[in-house]
């Protein structure tokens, strides 16, 4: 990349952080990515979804793709920078699967309304297939519970070869990260999951410290 682009980019980049902790309380994960490329498939029902799979990607230190639909990347071009690729280009994805990135799409193929995972399409499957690489299912939940800022919970499953179950074992993972946030108290944090991104506390978070103080 020339220099103004890997200057442009750090923007991109630093406006989606501040995206989410400008926006969400905070980013809880369970389970962990592993090392080295990855077809990387989540259900889509949130504006910050592909802020949260590159964030996850961040973490692991992986160059990072994600797949988008045409008319997003013309309205914003600006996003290729953060790593968005048109679904189409399936030569580029699978030359930077090659490179040891990772490639992430919503296999679901639209934003859904939350709730149980909608029909798969094949692209996933057949990436992870033509790269010769894992394919690594993520369940994601974006919900306002007990504060004053939603929350993201993203539960990353076990890798399966190419061949597997994506719509199973998505679809499962799914169902059981609903049913936990379900029997939470909504001031908790579920059980198996940590905080990897601190965000907006909420008011009365915020000003407990002066309230302790002046009692």
């Amino acid at each position: 990349m020339r220099p103004w682009e890997r200057l442009l980019r750090l923007f991109v980049e630093g406006f989606l952080l501040l995206s989410l902790k400008g926006s969400l309380r905070g980013v809880y994960l369970r389970g962990e990515a592993p090392e080295g490329p990855l077809v990387v498939a989540m259900n889509h029902h949130s504006f910050f979804d592909g802020h949260l799979l590159w964030h996850l990607a961040r973490r692991k230190g992986a160059p990072f793709t994600l797949l988008v639909a045409e008319e997003n990347l013309k309205a914003f071009p600006v996003l290729r920078l953060g790593g968005a690729l048109e679904a189409g280009r399936v030569r580029e994805a699978l030359r930077r699967l090659k490179g040891g990135g990772w490639v992430a799409l919503f296999p679901e193929g639209e934003m859904r309304f939350p709730g149980p995972l909608g029909p798969l399409k094949g692209g996933a499957a057949y990436l992870a297939r033509k790269g010769g690489v894992p394919l690594l299912p993520v369940a994601s939940r974006v919900v306002l519970r007990g504060f004053e800022h939603p929350e993201a919970f993203l539960w990353v499953g076990d890798p399966l070869p190419p061949e597997g179950d994506l719509e199973r074992a998505l679809g499962g993972l799914l169902r059981e990260l609903d049913a936990l946030l379900a029997k939470t108290h909504p001031r908790a944090l579920p059980e198996g999951f940590r905080e990897i991104l601190r965000g907006r506390r909420s008011l009365e978070e915020r000003i407990r410290p002066l309230v302790e103080a002046l009692r």
